[in-house]
């Protein structure tokens, strides 16, 4: 049954994280549309750009990072393609679930809704840890809405997620302090990396404010966790994996493992990146991906 509950701890905290997701838009370099669409799981907010004739690319953002991540990307993605950034249900952002999200099922039947609801009969989808893991989970239920899927530093998709993300997501949900959420998200990039100070804000009040009991009633979708080999090896279509050479996250074995269970896979590791390689390093994150994006079947 849906079922509205507050995403936010209060009115006054979802102000001041609005005012902030808004104030890192401004970082977009090119403009922009925003709108929402509704599904049977809630409102999806959709920051949009590029040619509107042009093939659509859903990406899909890191845990508790909204669409506002892709600012270091998204001027090169949409001088080819119609990007379509969205905001993840059940985590900060502008979108707001109604209905649990408890199943990987479910993950996928909201993406296949959005798909839906824009008039898509087939996207490329790209994203980055938890995003990455909903694209690969999307390509496993609804093969048939997905052209190429782009992994950057896959959450949990081909080994389990380790004692540092427990330990940092133990810590971020327990401990109400700026320094502690600041340092949470600085201990996914490379060391000496500087993250624009506009979208740290952002992502330190959507974690100060955040209403986690979101999370424990299943507003939030499934944690990620590894995928069976045997169905990863049917997926057919084709896949591109990146991974920061300094991911505490994703470690080489992981990419072996994608190489042996996914046909039609190709992988990389990006020089001087952590588990938030895009920002990181966009122009060669960018590069590889429209390169693997031009390819033909």
């Amino acid at each position: 049954m849906s079922e509205q509950i507050s995403a936010y701890r209060s009115p006054e905290g979802a102000a001041q994280y609005f005012a902030a997701y808004d104030a890192a838009m401004q970082l977009w370099p090119i403009p922009y549309e925003s709108f929402d669409v509704t599904t049977c799981y809630g409102r999806t907010h959709i920051n949009a750009c590029g040619s509107k004739n042009a093939f659509p690319l859903i990406l899909l953002h890191g845990g508790y990072a909204s669409s506002t991540m892709w600012f270091p990307n998204v001027a090169e993605l949409s001088a080819k393609f119609r990007v379509l950034a969205l905001d993840t249900l059940g985590e900060p952002g502008k979108s707001l679930p109604t209905q649990q999200n408890a199943t990987n099922r479910d993950c996928s039947a909201w993406l296949e809704s959005v798909v839906s609801e824009l008039g898509i009969s087939k996207t490329h989808v790209v994203g980055l840890s938890r995003g990455g893991w909903l694209a690969l989970n999307f390509a496993l239920h609804a093969p048939q809405c997905v052209e190429r899927i782009v992994l950057l530093s896959p959450a949990a998709s081909f080994i389990p997620l380790n004692w540092f993300f427990r330990a940092v997501a133990a810590s971020v949900m327990r401990i109400r302090a700026r320094a502690v959420l600041k340092a949470a998200l600085y201990s996914w990039v490379a060391p000496g990396f500087t993250i624009n100070q506009r979208y740290t804000e952002q992502f330190i009040l959507g974690l100060l404010y955040w209403n986690w009991a979101m999370n424990s009633r299943g507003y939030s979708g499934v944690m990620p966790s590894a995928f069976n080999g045997q169905r990863l090896s049917q997926i057919h279509i084709p896949v591109l994996m990146l991974i920061g050479d300094h991911d505490r996250l994703n470690p080489p074995r992981a990419i072996e493992l994608a190489r042996r269970l996914i046909p039609q896979i190709e992988t990389e590791i990006i020089l001087n990146a952590g588990h938030m390689l895009s920002i990181e390093q966009p122009a060669a994150v960018n590069a590889r991906i429209l390169r693997f994006l031009a390819m033909e079947n």
